[in-house]
């Protein structure tokens, strides 16, 4: 092994709270846990004012910047509208007293509107989208629309206090669509429960969303006293392309990006879709996330001008037993090398990048994605490799095995640990 690459157990945070402050606001894929961002921030943003996480996904990365005495700017890009929710959401404060009033008049609200629909027969109008009954059962339709409505209706004089407002409901509605839709425990992809499951199943919709709703409001309370002043601004930007990041502005990433293309590892827009499609976002838009994410579209052929020698010796692997695969492969880091030649652009000399990843297998291929990113980075600048740590994955929501020839029964491991790759532009 590489003298710059070693497992560091420490690394692991096996027993740690990974839901502290508002991190426990939304469930989402393959999320970075938030001691691993605070270490990385503490021990190479030390003299850093501004911070990029070019892969924001949750807002994990973000939410430590807010919380940390250093920074003036933090920015996160995403395409995908559910993650620009959650993140603005978790990093942005909200008067204690407005938030616990508002709380109860739109539990209150609920309560009667459902009591409207039990007893006096009133309607409601259930959101046009494609198979809502098939992921949904009728009586959580109804108390799902009774939130929305509920949360659609609030008012405040203050504009921009009644769109957080809105969005801190909306964030918990969100969580709260996956928690009663008939999709099944511990999937990311959507995939409905069988038919014995779903006879037994009873989910109580208002109870879910008054808990989950109390629940944050208590995080939030403790966010309040904690948040710094850091300006947090998210683009819903594409890292594959010019943002409007200033040009050598970044004194520090902290990133997970995908591990792949989310067709065949986290597919992040399949776990979406049915939030955003209950908060009215286009269903057309809504289902092609994943298309549009980092390897979405395969490429045509193995041609490619990426500068990696430990990328062409697997993809040359993979191409030997299976070839529509090694261009799924490859058109992943084709993508990804455009995110370099941006996160270049943007980063400051003396600048530290963070990129915690997991090294995925492909066909009984283990892809060193870790020793790719380097490789990529030097090709475009002088950058400094200092150091590549391995942490074992206790407790991330990962398929820790998957079945890649889809034969029965045979399973082959997929990713335990992940790799922690420290770069610095020179």
């Amino acid at each position: 092994m590489d003298k710059k690459k070693f497992i560091d157990n420490s690394w692991d945070y096996k027993n740690d709270d990974t839901k502290l402050s508002n991190h426990g606001f939304h469930t989402y894929p393959a999320m970075m846990i938030p001691q691993v961002a605070r270490r990385l921030i503490e021990t190479y943003g030390q003299n850093a004012t501004v911070l990029l996480d070019p892969f924001m996904g949750s807002g994990t990365t973000l939410l430590e910047a807010k919380l940390h005495d250093n920074f003036q700017i933090a920015y996160g890009v995403d395409i995908n509208p559910l993650t620009r929710l959650i993140s603005k959401v978790k990093t942005t404060p909200i008067d204690e007293q407005i938030l616990r009033n508002e709380t109860n008049n739109l539990i209150n609200r609920c309560s009667e509107y459902k009591c409207d629909v039990l007893f006096k027969q009133k309607t409601v109008e259930k959101p046009k989208f494609h198979n809502i009954e098939y992921w949904f059962k009728p009586e959580a339709i109804i108390d799902l629309v009774i939130i929305k409505t509920s949360i659609d209706s609030i008012r405040v004089d203050n504009k921009k206090v009644e769109d957080d407002l809105k969005d801190f409901f909306r964030v918990a509605f969100s969580e709260t669509v996956r928690r009663v839709s008939n999709t099944r425990n511990g999937e990311f992809k959507l995939y409905r429960m069988n038919e014995s499951a779903l006879k037994k199943y009873t989910p109580d919709t208002l109870g879910e969303f008054e808990k989950k709703v109390r629940f944050n409001v208590e995080q939030m309370a403790l966010f309040n006293k904690e948040a710094k002043n850091c300006e947090i601004r998210i683009l819903a930007e594409d890292s594959r392309f010019k943002t409007s990041t200033p040009s050598n502005s970044i004194d520090i990433i902290v990133t997970s990006p995908p591990y792949g293309d989310s067709r065949t590892t986290v597919a992040y827009g399949q776990f979406s879709r049915l939030s955003l499609e209950w908060l009215g976002f286009d269903s057309k838009t809504v289902r092609e996330i994943d298309k549009i994410s980092l390897g979405g579209i395969p490429t045509i052929d193995m041609s490619h001008k990426l500068d990696s020698p430990s990328l062409q010796n697997i993809l040359n692997e993979i191409q030997s037993i299976d070839s529509k695969r090694a261009k799924d492969v490859l058109s992943f880091y084709i993508d990804f090398n455009q995110c370099v030649i941006e996160i270049d652009r943007v980063m400051k000399i003396g600048g530290f990048l963070c990129f915690v990843v997991g090294n995925r297998t492909v066909k009984g291929v283990k892809i060193p994605t870790d020793d790719i990113i380097v490789e990529l980075f030097k090709a475009k600048n002088n950058y400094k490799h200092h150091k590549t740590i391995i942490r074992n994955i206790p407790s991330k929501r990962m398929p820790k095995k998957n079945s890649p020839t889809n034969v029965k029964g045979e399973l082959k491991s997929t990713m335990n640990e992940e790799y922690v790759v420290i770069l610095e532009k020179q």
